[in-house]
């Protein structure tokens, strides 16, 4: 699967690829500690924004459908 960390900081925009959800939180959360908006985006589409990486980190989160809910 893949995950896509975009991040931007002043006029400053990146976009990493990461295959493991693990791995863009990881990621994600170093570049929001270094002062970046970020967000993730799952394989699925969604996107997920820094309040909602712990999201990623669970079955229901990392889904291929990215969906949250229990039905």
């Amino acid at each position: 699967m893949t995950f896509i960390i975009e991040a931007t900081k002043d006029d400053h925009h990146t976009a990493d690829i990461r295959f493991s959800a693990v791995v863009a939180v990881i990621w994600a959360r170093k570049l929001a500690a270094d002062g970046f908006a970020v967000s993730i985006r799952a394989p699925g589409g969604r996107q997920y924004s820094a309040d909602q990486f712990n999201l990623l980190l669970t079955s229901k989160g990392s889904n291929s459908q990215g969906m949250t809910d229990d039905g």
